[in-house]
């Protein structure tokens, strides 16, 4: 599928909202930004934002960029994606035009900083990008697993929506704390408390649990590895598939504070 690129304008900034939204729900967590911060985002002069259509005219994805004038350097700053759309196919469009900005304003250098994100590899290696030691620090502190389950909850809901064929009672457990959520015809629903039996469990630490977040660990071998255990009722054909739609090793290009 082809998709057009055209410059974004302040009338796009709904649609870029609720497509920021829904990208972060399904990858990140209940990250949110307020619809002002899109007005700023379109309105200053040194940024550079473009929106991807398809062939019905519909927005599928858009790519916020700037231009750093104190070091002459262009930085990628948001890519958002639909996730219906192929991630890979309808970004690079969007980094294409971005980058011919950048180069008609001879910058000195361009920055895509990623959180070691492959997603990026497959997209800046094309455009004769090299990979820079990170200056960066990424730290994390979980000081309440509770309330940090809790603020995952939407995110495990809209993956648990897509395992086909299957309804049951999930278990999430996070230093002896549990959100359970129960996959039923109508979708998923979070249950506060059940002494019912649960279809499927799984239990691991804090770190772990943000690093299968955050898609740079793979929950199989973390099962393998026993840094997380499962406990179903479930073949284990299907308690693989379980696992993968849970932590499916997505990862984002974007971040906010929770």
């Amino acid at each position: 599928m082809e998709f057009k690129v055209r410059q974004a304008k302040k009338e796009d900034k709904e649609r870029m909202l609720q497509l920021y939204n829904s990208f972060m729900r399904r990858f990140v967590g209940s990250a949110s930004r307020p619809s002002k911060s899109f007005m700023r985002m379109l309105r200053k002069k040194d940024n550079i934002n473009y929106v991807a259509l398809d062939s019905q005219n519909r927005m599928v994805g858009y790519v916020h960029a700037t231009l750093e004038k104190r070091n002459n350097t262009g930085e990628f700053r948001d890519i958002i994606v639909d996730p219906k759309h192929d991630f890979e196919q309808v970004a690079t469009v969007l980094v294409e035009k971005v980058n011919a900005d950048f180069a008609k304003k001879k910058v000195a250098a361009i920055v895509a900083g990623s959180l070691r994100n492959p997603a990026y590899e497959k997209i800046f290696p094309k455009l004769g990008f090299i990979e820079s030691e990170s200056k960066g620090v990424f730290m994390y502190a979980i000081l309440d697993a509770q309330k940090l389950l809790n603020e995952l909850e939407p995110v495990f809901a809209n993956r648990l929506k897509e395992a086909e064929n299957w309804k049951g009672l999930v278990q999430i457990q996070c230093d002896e704390h549990s959100l359970y959520l129960e996959k039923i015809a109508e979708g998923v629903e979070k249950v506060v408390w059940t002494n019912r039996p649960v279809d499927f469990s799984v239990k691991l630490g804090g770190t772990i649990l943000v690093k299968l977040i955050f898609g740079v660990a793979d929950p199989l071998e973390c099962r393998k590895s026993e840094q997380l255990k499962v406990e179903t009722t479930v073949s284990e054909a299907k308690a693989i598939k379980l696992l993968q739609r849970l932590f499916p090793r997505s990862q984002f290009l974007t971040m906010d504070f929770w």
